[in-house]
């Protein structure tokens, strides 16, 4: 059994985590969306929040089901699908998988679960220091929610 502080850190942990991942999405124009930062390298900045929406998806449904799963699935869009929805339904997406994870973050209950969810929040993290770089190099401002976990003397001038 996972205590509550446990439960209650994770979910702080997720918070953070989803503001900065949210952060990073508003701060992109709608115009540098599908623009890549990097050429020929990396990806767009539409593909690293498709990326972060389908494994919020599947995170969710290890987390319902016990088992992990990151291929094919009929109930869990594919990233190719997903880049042709508008910034907006991809930033509602991430809002909406995010309420539905802190609520299973609630009954976490074993330490399989809590893996599931360091795991997540390491893969979201992953993301967000490739859009720092995408960010800098599109002369794009860094979100508040980054800039402020992080430490503002880190980022002179945000």
């Amino acid at each position: 059994m996972i205590n509550k502080n446990t439960a209650q850190r994770l979910k702080d942990s997720w918070k953070d985590c989803n503001d900065a991942t949210v952060g990073f999405a508003d701060s992109v124009p709608e115009e540098q969306w599908h623009s890549k930062a990097f050429k020929p390298r990396f990806r767009s900045f539409s593909w690293e929040f498709v990326c972060l929406t389908r494994a919020r998806l599947c995170y969710l449904k290890g987390l319902k089901t016990g088992k992990l799963l990151f291929s094919s699935q009929p109930d869990i869009p594919e990233k190719k699908s997903l880049e042709e929805e508008p910034r907006n339904e991809i930033i509602a997406m991430l809002k909406k998988a995010s309420v539905d994870l802190l609520k299973e973050i609630e009954k976490v209950d074993t330490p399989e679960k809590v893996d599931l969810i360091v795991w997540l929040l390491q893969h979201e993290r992953i993301h967000h220091g490739k859009l720092l770089l995408y960010c800098v190099m599109a002369g794009l401002r860094l979100p508040k929610s980054f800039v402020e976990t992080w430490g503002e003397s880190n980022f002179p001038g945000y």
